[in-house]
């Protein structure tokens, strides 16, 4: 080998084992960093076409990383993130209906029913046919805004839909542009490691917002789905919207409305569920039970008998709404109980006695009493406040099964993260080792041009 040869290989493997030392330099320092990936030099042997050793060169810097545990914490993601989003917003449901407490409707209903029970006691008094009325206005009131709180937490959750859709679309945006300067990089020779670290970022973020499928393809690239819909590559991106069809709230892309997106998971399947189907369940149950509520006391109040007023009762009074044509109407508008007018204007007209002319009667008081405890079929033979227990029970069941859900992908959330930091985590100990290795590798390339100059310098004296 001869003395040229001998200082190019040496220059050659300073170069080199310079180049890593600046691997291990980037590694070292982002040691704290959780989005960054580490890198890792292949060496290989530099050849001549005669297959003679030319020494070292850097064959390529590879990013450690496993795409199964990747896909795997995405997916676990966006299981998290659906069941916190899911109980965050039950939190919220929970807070509009105050159970149990005394400003929870069961409180209401129970005071409601009592009243009755004291005017069963005492049937010509004012003073109890007042807090009837006043105990009735307060069940409707606690109604309503119970009934409304729900109706703008439905209507809250469209708009947050709509700002995570248009979170997803700038994630989805940034990702396609990515993927175009990823691949300009890698195919002419560009390592681009540290985009492909903010794709993976955005990747993570988009989880979080709904079930995504990723696959890899050339020069570092990546196509991405969302909900089984083309979502972003290296040539196009897709924009999505919120569209409400018939009550139901979907995301669907811009250019094709009739393609929507097959959510299970993430933000958007706890918003656009709870919009579409619990809430409008929710709802739909206190109207249930507010209807039968309303028709079974005014069944009963119709068929009682008012206090004497003008020599005579009167009957077939509604105790809520008005009559029209034989019929009760205007009682449940809009989640709120309506009294009769006629009855929060005068007390008398309240129906307690089951005779005629006789305000010492008071078996209708004492039937309106009883319903507390009557079960009825359109209640699946609950009680009033038995319905409204179950209303409250499959809620709170809900809640407890999103808290589950929370716990349990946490935990494997926290397992998957311990094995993509071990694996592609920034080991201080193990760069170090490497700095040690790559810097007496460097000092015998420099020793060795020091021997070959003190060859050289001999060869040029004898000459």
């Amino acid at each position: 080998m001869g003395i040229g040869k001998i200082f190019d290989i040496s220059v050659r493997t300073m170069a080199t084992y310079q180049r890593a030392l600046d691997v291990t330099s980037q590694n070292v320092s982002n040691a704290g960093n959780d989005e960054y990936t580490r890198q890792k030099v292949i060496f290989g042997t530099e050849e001549t076409q005669a297959g003679i050793g030319m020494g070292v060169k850097i064959q390529d810097v590879v990013r450690v990383k496993n795409d199964l545990i990747d896909k795997q914490i995405y997916q676990y993601q966006s299981t998290y993130s659906d069941a916190n989003k899911r109980s965050e917003l039950l939190q919220q449901v929970e807070t509009i209906l105050a159970e149990p407490g005394d400003y929870g409707l069961s409180s209401y209903f129970n005071q409601f029913f009592n009243s009755w029970s004291q005017l069963a006691t005492n049937p010509t008094s004012i003073q109890y046919r007042t807090q009837i009325i006043q105990n009735a206005q307060r069940l409707s009131e606690r109604f309503k805004d119970v009934y409304d709180s729900i109706s703008s937490l439905q209507h809250l959750l469209k708009n947050e839909t709509v700002s995570k859709v248009d979170q997803m679309n700038s994630y989805l945006k940034e990702i396609y542009d990515l993927n175009r300067k990823i691949y300009d990089n890698e195919a002419v020779g560009i390592k681009a490691s540290e985009l492909m670290d903010r794709r993976d970022l955005l990747l993570n973020e988009l989880s979080k917002l709904a079930n995504i499928t990723i696959s890899n393809n050339e020069y570092g690239t990546v196509t991405v789905s969302v909900g089984g819909v083309l979502a972003a590559d290296r040539n196009v991106y897709t924009e999505f919207t919120v569209k409400l069809d018939g009550g139901k709230l979907k995301v669907v892309p811009k250019a094709d409305e009739n393609s929507a997106v097959v959510l299970n998971n993430g933000e958007l399947f706890a918003l656009t569920e709870l919009y579409s189907k619990q809430i409008p369940k929710y709802k739909s149950d206190l109207e249930n039970l507010a209807n039968v509520f309303i028709d079974k006391v005014n069944e009963l109040h119709r068929q009682g008998y008012t206090l004497v007023q003008s020599g005579s009762s009167s009957t077939d009074i509604p105790f809520f709404g008005t009559l029209s044509g034989g019929s009760v109407v205007d009682a449940f508008v809009d989640g709120k109980i309506n009294i009769n007018p006629a009855i929060l204007n005068n007390p008398k007209n309240i129906a307690a006695s089951g005779v005629a002319d006789n305000d010492g009667n008071s078996d209708y008081a004492v039937n309106i009493a009883a319903l507390a405890d009557t079960k009825f079929s359109e209640l699946g033979d609950q009680t009033i406040l038995e319905a409204y227990s179950t209303i409250l029970n499959n809620f709170g069941l809900e809640k407890v099964q999103s808290d589950n859900r929370i716990q349990t992908s946490e935990m494997v959330l926290q397992q998957l993260n311990l094995q993509k930091s071990s694996y592609s985590g920034v080991s201080i100990d193990e760069e170090m080792t490497n700095v040690i290795k790559y810097q007496r590798s460097y000092e015998a390339a420099a020793r060795l041009i020091r021997a070959a100059d003190e060859m050289l310098e001999t060869i040029i004296q004898m000459v």
